[in-house]
């Protein structure tokens, strides 16, 4: 099980939220040893790192603070200090968004989920995540490009919506 920011968060023993639900002491599904405070300032960073010997980034974005009490250290950095996440068994979790885009990291992580479920598998080794991003972002442009009034939208864009365009809540202005 991968349990990533919220999902992270919710592994833990509790989360002590005075800043977005305001819901104070919630218990969390202790699986894993830690213990969440929502800070009032939110966490926005693109951090690097290492798990199971790969490099690793992400993105976080979020207002949790992790205490870890034990467990493996999930990411580290480059002398092995903990930054991120913890894992226990076959339970890990991490604030990182987006570190299974990191093919290296994603390959081994896989490998070992693999592992320890007694299964082998081997990974391809060519495939790039950014490469298939860029690729499926090329076929939506293409797609739009193809089907929508582009000059509507670019009027839309640039001009806003026309008057007397009846608006359709919620969000409709008061």
């Amino acid at each position: 099980m991968l349990g990533v920011c919220g999902g992270f968060q919710l592994l833990g023993e509790h989360i002590e939220d005075d800043v977005e639900s305001r819901a104070g002491h919630v218990d969390g599904l202790g699986v894993l040893p830690v213990r969440v405070r929502f800070a009032r300032e939110k966490t926005l960073t693109r951090p690097v790192g290492e798990a199971l010997g790969k490099p690793v980034e992400g993105y976080e974005i979020h207002h949790g603070v992790a205490e870890v009490l034990g467990g493996e250290a999930f990411i580290s950095d480059e002398h092995g200090h903990g930054l991120d996440g913890c894992r226990v068994g076959q339970t890990w979790g991490t604030h990182w968004h987006g570190s299974l885009e990191s093919d290296g990291f994603r390959r081994a992580f896989l490998r070992e989920v693999a592992r320890a479920a007694g299964r082998r598998f081997v990974p391809a080794p060519d495939t790039s995540f950014a490469a298939l991003r860029e690729e499926q972002l090329d076929r939506l442009g293409d797609l739009i490009e193809q089907h929508a009034d582009t000059d509507a939208l670019w009027r839309l864009i640039e001009s806003g919506a026309p008057q007397g365009l009846p608006f359709i809540p919620p969000g409709a202005p008061a």
